[in-house]
């Protein structure tokens, strides 16, 4: 009997649900600003922006350092966006 997981990466390919290894660190950073940002944190709060984050403690690249930053910042932006732009429910048909 063959039993398959949704979510799982039977061989071992580190590509669950058809994401790649980048694609799934990407997402993740992109869900963890858009959590900070319904939390009211500011944007400057991006966790990479710590010194213990950044490249020349970490060893990565710049460029892979900018894109993961990026990442967590679009996220961060993009709940802020659709906070500012959702209409207050508990307004509506107060009358």
């Amino acid at each position: 009997m063959n039993h398959t997981i949704k979510g799982r990466d039977p061989v071992g390919t580190g590509q669950a649900d058809g994401l790649s290894p980048w694609n799934a660190e990407r997402a993740e950073l992109h869900r963890q600003g858009a959590k900070a940002a319904a939390r009211g944190e500011p944007s400057d709060t991006n966790p990479l922006s710590d010194p213990c984050n950044k490249p020349l403690a970490t060893g990565e690249s710049e460029d892979k350092w900018l894109q993961r930053s990026d990442a967590w910042a679009q996220g961060h932006d993009a709940q802020m966006a659709g906070q500012n732009a959702a209409p207050i429910a508990s307004k509506k048909g107060s009358r």
